[in-house]
């Protein structure tokens, strides 16, 4: 909560050095957004009171404020204005910092892993095409450029339907976390079968979608790289922020 009130305080500062300094309509109307006492009542009595007892009233918590919430502020980074970036960057990692923690003390390795099924699933849901997804390897493959990160991101919902359809995982499933690194890479021989799929069927004229042939000159190159990984080696991909 320090933390919290530094950066609201800091950010409302930057805010009005730069004039925007927000009317008491517009006040009002911002603070109407949210959820009224009696709404948040309601709230308490569905999501906590009825728990059996006090982890699972944590594990309700984690669900409710580490999923969506966790997600959106992280994708939203990048929409700070640059006087007040390193702050924004610094209060995320203090919010993934609680959120590990808060989950870690709850010892439930199913749980921690539903959470992290929750916040792949939440990372589809809120970010748009603009945002680039990279491929990552160790040891590094460096034939991916930026531009072909925009293309992936640009197609990536769209890839994950098809996959869907196809029947094979999504690529959405290989998504490292922000707390997870390198910790969440898998093995080529994991994500090959999805990316050898989605290459098939989008050189068949079954399935379309702006700027197919970049998506496919993207999805050729994380097919090389699957191919040339090490036995020990791994991939993942990261959503830019």
């Amino acid at each position: 909560m320090t933390h919290r009130a530094a950066f609201a305080k800091e950010a409302t500062a930057k805010r009005h050095a730069r004039g925007e300094i927000y009317s008491k309509g517009r006040v009002v109307a911002i603070n109407a957004m949210g959820p009224s006492k009696a709404e948040m009542e309601s709230d308490i009595q569905r999501l906590y009171l009825r728990q059996p007892d006090a982890a699972h009233v944590l594990m309700a918590h984690a669900r409710v404020h580490f999923v969506h919430g966790l997600m959106s502020s992280r994708l939203l980074l990048r929409l700070h204005t640059p006087d007040i970036m390193d702050a924004a960057r610094t209060m995320q990692r203090h919010e993934e910092e609680f959120a590990a923690a808060w989950v870690a003390s709850l010892r439930d390795a199913g749980f921690q892993a539903e959470l992290r099924r929750l916040q792949r699933q939440a990372l589809q849901h809120v970010r748009t095409s603009t945002c680039a997804m990279f491929f990552v390897t160790q040891p590094a493959f460096t034939d991916f450029s930026d531009m072909d990160a925009q293309a992936l991101g640009k197609a990536w919902n769209k890839l994950d339907e098809i996959a869907q359809t196809l029947g094979v995982e999504p690529l959405s499933a290989f998504i490292a976390l922000p707390d997870e690194g390198d910790s969440a890479g898998v093995p080529g021989s994991r994500f090959l079968p999805t990316v050898e799929v989605l290459i098939r069927g989008l050189q068949s004229a079954e399935f379309k979608l702006p700027s197919k042939r970049a998506a496919v000159v993207a999805l050729t190159k994380i097919r090389a790289a699957a191919l040339q990984l090490p036995e020990a080696g791994a991939a993942w991909f990261e959503v830019d922020n």
